[in-house]
């Protein structure tokens, strides 16, 4: 081989995505489709993505309330015969964990065995555990943890040990604190994510709004620390990047930087299969940087949306007051509970709003990358441009 043949060679092969293997499971390429809710991530969006070579991640949140199951969740309400709000809370539980399962499997018939279905289910739900095993019992393939510590995910899962467990973390900090708590069970991550809260989208891996842009939470220094560190205990845990990632050369910064592969939400919420409306897709084509916007949602975490969401509109002059809720999808909720700074607004319906054709009501969740996305392609499309 010559020189230049070999230098081609070379270039060729840094060029070309690798494989990812997660725990037992393995896709194409090495593209997490991040989860999202409410009823963004749905089976339609995941078997896609997992039938063309990535990994599907379908998202737990609010499931009993979006359009495919409500109808199922109101039936429910209704044969109970009550106004008890215990009662009406643990029947949106019970729903959300049999629509839990039905999705999996749903996801599980487009994917054809070609890719691994995962599901986000956040650390902040109420009602955590239940859906856990829901998804456990549903055949899922990977749990992936945000919005909080999973400390006591291995404990729930102990009967489900070919499970992979993913928990999203933003720097070594949260990693050591994890992994020194999951070692009470023998368990450590079969994969973690490292989510840039500088530049991701939805709630963010922060303890408040300043702490976004803190150094050690840019992936630049949080993968090549949390490398580092993995590499000096033995551990040998695969990393994948999040945030502000779109593209293939976008993909490849992030392998050569250590990571073993990436998570990308935004890209795939602004693909057909989403279950965006048009009117939040047509947003994210149109958007720019400054039509991005961070703040403190009900939640209690710092999130990244759209400033043209219609909700913003109205936030700021909701009547604050304690209110009885009939579903307490959070654990921890600001409108709920009449936060001073956090009560403006039911995340779950406005999330929901977002999804529902022609809807002007609702919030629109992105990352930074939206300023990038500037055409609405299928999810074939998205992964086939990844691969050149």
């Amino acid at each position: 081989m010559t020189n230049i043949n070999k230098i081609n060679s070379e270039n060729s092969l840094e060029n070309n995505l690798p494989g990812l293997k997660i725990g037992k499971f393995s896709s194409e390429l090495p593209i997490v489709q991040g989860g999202m809710g409410v009823g963004i991530s749905t089976h339609r969006l995941a078997g896609e993505v997992a039938l063309n070579g990535g990994i599907g991640t379908l998202s737990s949140a609010g499931l009993a309330n979006i359009a495919l199951y409500k109808d199922e969740y109101i039936k429910a309400v209704k044969d109970a015969h009550t106004k008890d709000p215990v009662v009406l809370t643990k029947i949106f539980q019970e729903q959300t964990n049999k629509a839990i399962k039905q999705e999996i499997a749903k996801a599980k018939e487009i994917a054809q065995g070609k890719g691994p279905i995962f599901i986000n289910i956040m650390a902040a739900v109420n009602g955590f555990k239940g859906q856990v095993l829901a998804a456990c019992e549903g055949g899922v393939d990977g749990i992936v943890c945000g919005a909080g510590l999973p400390l006591n995910l291995p404990e729930i899962t102990k009967e489900y040990p070919d499970i992979a467990l993913i928990p999203i973390l933003s720097n070594l900090r949260g990693v050591r604190i994890l992994i020194n708590r999951w070692q009470k069970y023998n368990k450590i991550p079969d994969a973690i994510v490292l989510e840039d809260p500088s530049t991701a989208g939805g709630h963010l891996g922060a303890k408040d709004i300043n702490a976004i842009n803190n150094p050690d939470v840019l992936l630049e220094n949080s993968i090549r620390e949390v490398k580092k560190y993995l590499e000096e205990s033995g551990y040998n845990i695969p990393i994948i990047a999040a945030g502000g990632i779109v593209n293939k050369e976008d993909i490849l910064k992030m392998l050569k930087l250590g990571a073993s592969g990436v998570q990308l939400g935004t890209r795939f919420l602004a693909s057909e299969e989403s279950g965006a409306n048009d009117e939040f897709k047509q947003a994210i084509v149109e958007s720019t940087q400054d039509n991005i916007k961070t703040y403190v949602s009900n939640a209690y975490l710092p999130a990244r949306a759209l400033d043209s969401s219609p909700i913003f509109a109205t936030m700021e002059n909701v009547d604050v007051h304690t209110r009885i809720c009939l579903k307490n999808c959070l654990e921890f909720c600001g409108y709920r509970d009449a936060s001073p700074v956090t009560a403006q607004m039911c995340i779950l319906r406005e999330l929901i709003s977002s999804t529902k054709p022609g809807s002007k009501k609702g919030l629109r969740f992105v990352g930074t990358s939206a300023a990038r996305i500037h055409e609405i392609l299928s999810v074939k499309d998205i992964m086939e441009g990844l691969k050149k």
